[in-house]
């Protein structure tokens, strides 16, 4: 049913004297209405009311009705009931304070007035502000647009309420704490590090990096002074001072600067480490193993562990390496020589993981190398590079080792499996075992002396024409018989100076490399007490594989073919 229109409305209300009603105005202001029942009992909505008061000379704007009221009086008509009722009367603007949890914020909600009720005043508003205990902060200009008799009409004439903030503390800052600044990018700092992925490996703790003497370390930044600040109840809130930090030389290793107290300089070459007092500089490393608590190792000298090189560890270091326990399935390469107290360590692998070994990197099995000598009490499924010499007390089993120069086995030492090489000698007790275990023996490798020599010479020819054509460039000069510059006589010597130390170069790695080539016709395989079928040798292009069990024999290259004696 569509509602009824302002007129037809008009029309439907019955009048005052109908329903038997009286209004009036007190001299307070309040407005009062007087019920005595007519008999007609004529029915009347609350929304037909305002109509009922305009007909008897009163607005709702000038004289607003309590709701709560209306329906009182509405039912005292429904049951036909006499009554003198305060129906409503003038309505002040009023306010209500709010803060935020923190205190940090205030706002106020002004309702409007109604009917002849007071406008709200600024008196009235810090009267109410006053006794929330707002006391700072206050926005004068937001108190006096809430009080401005425009704002006050406009809400007025809408009935809605007003909201706005009047009030802001000031926040507290804490000062910051002393700090060092680290003035080496390659410092060490031994805590797990970060990558990309977000991803921390416990593992990898940081380089030893190398300083030489005098070499600024850290800084100190002093601490600086906190701020107060206050709640818009007045209350203070204390900014904390930034906590103080000594920096002072903790050994004989670290200076402070000369008229610098705050900087700290290495007094020795070494590694230098930071920690939360300053830094100092270890010049020795010295562990007593190196696992999960160590981390990875890189350092620029040599490293001295008492105990084991546990599992999935690695070291690099530009020195020797003594271990004085285990190295097992762990990464070792040293500039210097590698020597193990116990054994070299790795873990058999099935015939997949072995053809996709070389495609990974050698952190899950043990791998050895060193620039000069290994030396270990024995080896087993592991994979060991020596520059020189490989040097093993007890066996070799089942393992990869190159050396340099050669691999030697003392008193009954042994090699069984695997693939042991080495340039110009292999020196051993026993080669394989009983069961005709696969077991090469490799010495006398000329293949990548033959591949430099290759390159030297291709470099060679490549001079030659270089010098041929600066031959030519002379001539046609000479010939035209002009003068050149002599930033141009300059250069062409220069290009004929360098042409000649490259040509010298080349034909001192030609020389060496011939020496080597020589040496290596000498290269032998000696095995001093048994060599078992299943073994194999290969001495330059030559391959030999026993059938029977050989005792003492010496294999060497003759002609081409492998000779024993």
């Amino acid at each position: 049913m569509a509602p009824l229109s302002d007129e037809e409305l008009m029309l439907s209300t019955p009048t005052p004297e109908e329903l038997g009603l009286t209004f009036r105005e007190e001299e307070d202001g309040d407005f009062w209405v007087t019920y005595q029942p007519s008999g007609l009992a004529l029915p009347i909505e609350a929304e037909q009311f305002p109509h009922v008061m305009l007909l008897a000379g009163f607005s709702v704007e000038e004289h607003p009705v309590d709701s709560a009221a209306l329906a009182t009086l509405l039912e005292a008509i429904r049951r036909g009931q006499g009554t003198d009722m305060r129906l409503g009367g003038p309505v002040n603007a009023q306010v209500e304070v709010y803060t935020s949890v923190d205190k940090m914020l205030a706002g106020v909600v002004i309702f409007p007035a109604q009917g002849r009720g007071k406008d709200l005043t600024r008196e009235t508003l810090d009267e109410a502000l006053k006794k929330s205990r707002i006391v700072r902060g206050l926005l004068d200009e937001s108190l006096d647009e809430l009080t401005d008799p425009a704002t006050q009409k406009k809400i007025r004439s809408t009935g809605k309420p007003l909201c706005m903030i009047v009030a802001y503390g000031e926040s507290a800052y804490d000062g910051d704490d002393a700090w060092l600044e680290t003035l080496l990018d390659e410092i060490a700092d031994r805590r797990p590090q970060m990558d990309d992925e977000g991803t921390v490996d416990f593992l990898e703790l940081g380089d030893f990096p190398h300083v030489d003497e005098d070499q600024v370390l850290v800084r100190r930044h002093p601490p600086t002074e906190g701020k107060s600040g206050w709640t818009v109840t007045g209350k203070t809130i204390k900014g904390r001072n930034g906590k103080d930090l000594n920096l002072k030389a903790v050994d004989n290793t670290v200076k402070l600067a000369p008229g610098d107290n705050d900087l700290l300089l290495s007094a020795v070459s070494g590694m230098p480490v930071v920690h939360e007092k300053g830094a100092h500089i270890e010049q020795t490393l010295k562990l007593d193993e190196v696992g999960l608590k160590t981390g990875h190792i890189r350092f620029d000298g040599s490293v001295q562990i008492k105990g084991n090189v546990n599992p999935g560890m690695k070291i690099e270091v530009t020195g020797d390496v003594k271990v004085g326990g285990l190295v097992e399935a762990a990464y070792i390469k040293a500039g210097g020589m590698v020597e193990v107290g116990g054994g070299i360590i790795g873990r058999k692998r099935s015939e997949k993981e072995q053809e996709a070994k070389d495609s990974k990197e050698k952190i899950d099995d043990a791998y050895v190398e060193a620039g000069s000598i290994v030396k270990a009490r024995f080896i087993q499924e592991a994979e060991v590079v020596a520059g020189q010499e490989v040097v093993v007390q007890k066996q070799i089993l089942h393992s990869e080792i190159k050396a340099g120069i050669k691999v030697h086995l003392p008193g009954r030492g042994a090699i069984v499996g695997g693939i042991t090489q080495a340039q110009q000698l292999i020196d051993i007790a026993v080669c394989g075992a009983p069961a005709n275990m696969p077991t090469r023996l490799i010495v006398g490798d000329s293949s990548e002396i033959k591949a430099q020599t290759a390159v030297i010479n291709n470099q060679l020819k490549q001079l030659e024409i270089q010098k041929q054509q600066l031959m030519e460039l002379v001539a046609k000069i000479k010939k035209n018989r002009k003068p050149i510059t002599e930033e141009k006589k300059q250069q062409i010597l220069t290009a004929r100076d360098t042409l000649k130390v490259k040509e010298d170069q080349a034909y001192d790695e030609l020389k060496n490399l011939d020496e080597q080539l020589t040496e290596l016709q000498t290269a032998r395989i000696q095995v001093r007490k048994t060599c078992y079928p299943g073994s194999q040798i290969e001495i330059e292009d030559g391959s030999f594989s026993p059938r029977n069990d050989l005792g003492k024999v010496t294999f060497f290259l003759r002609d081409g073919e492998v000779n024993m004696r």
